[in-house]
């Protein structure tokens, strides 16, 4: 084979790998050819934000059983490109206040400081390991008093912020309802947090927007489905112009700007687990992709008119 062959069929291999990246990357960004992730906290290019929901059931009361189950599936949606990865409701003490029985004692310790709790460290190290963004709920302990918290980890590990669950209903017995809507600047959007109930109160999401809320993620249990829920998250982002994520134990739910369902999945009827179905036929668990626009039907929608 001459010199010049050989530099064609080099050339021809160049691209034929070349475009094996970009079918494999499908609607995902485009990557450097190595397969390598774009630079810690960036967007992908293209202007899409892939966001994965661990919908993942809750085994109550027990933090080391449930961090244990979800860490390879952030794991695993991090290798799969996720850049945004978000849990469920209290998924760290699988959503305990349920149980009104347990020993205040034991609350207490179900409950974590922010930043500085065992588990927050460990959910911070891992995002900084994974180069990921995280919104993670849990149960947050500050002195006497426990909050139904979801935080927002960036891909350095630090906290950016945190959310206080605000329409709190049975829960009132034992947490403080919170009363601030903060939204948070990233690479991608200002994100704005809320948490189930939170969702039923136009108010809410209505303030997050005002407050310049790109992107609406919302960590969740309780209702879920067409019939109980999903009309709640439509008629908030279409009163107020902004996607919402939401994840729960048994559904994952994108809306768009417009008020459009762009994905909803399905796991099981079940919200929670006990502990002898782990690893059963019963334990049904997803990690939910998709690639959310941010232009046009994304977080960089125009707010309606006379939405605020």
């Amino acid at each position: 084979m001459n010199s010049m062959s050989r530099t064609i069929r080099r050339g021809l291999t160049a691209l034929i790998a070349a475009a094996g990246v970009l079918v494999a990357d499908g609607a995902c960004s485009e990557r450097p050819a190595d397969g390598s992730r774009p630079p810690a906290g960036q967007p992908t290019a293209g202007k899409r934000l892939r966001v994965a929901g661990i919908v993942l059931k809750w085994i109550t009361a027990d933090k080391e059983r449930n961090y244990a189950r979800v860490e390879p599936l952030v794991r695993q949606a991090a290798a799969q490109g996720a850049e945004l990865i978000v849990t469920t409701e209290c998924f760290l003490d699988g959503y305990a206040i349920r149980d009104k029985t347990i020993p205040i004692d034991q609350w207490h310790r179900l409950a974590e400081p922010i930043p500085d709790g065992q588990y927050v460290q460990r959910l911070r190290r891992l995002a900084r390991e994974l180069r990921v963004w995280m919104v993670a709920g849990m149960l947050e302990r500050d002195g006497t008093s426990t909050f139904n918290t979801a935080v927002l980890i960036d891909p350095g590990g630090d906290l950016v912020g945190r959310y206080h669950k605000q329409r709190l209903d049975h829960e009132f017995v034992r947490n403080t309802p919170g009363h601030d809507n903060p939204v948070f600047a990233t690479p991608f959007g200002k994100v704005g947090l809320m948490i189930c109930a939170d969702r039923r109160q136009p108010e809410i999401a209505r303030q997050l927007r005002h407050n310049g809320a790109e992107l609406i993620v919302c960590p969740s249990g309780g209702m879920w489905g067409p019939q109980k829920n999903d009309h709640y998250l439509q008629s908030r982002s279409r009163e107020n112009g902004v996607p919402i994520v939401f994840v729960h134990p048994v559904e994952f739910l994108v809306t768009a700007a417009d008020g459009a369902i762009l994905d909803r999945r399905f796991v099981g009827q079940e919200m929670s687990l006990p502990p002898e179905k782990i690893g059963t036929e019963a334990d049904g668990h997803l990690i939910a992709i998709y690639d959310l626009p941010l232009d046009g039907t994304g977080p960089a929608s125009s707010l309606p008119a006379g939405a605020m």
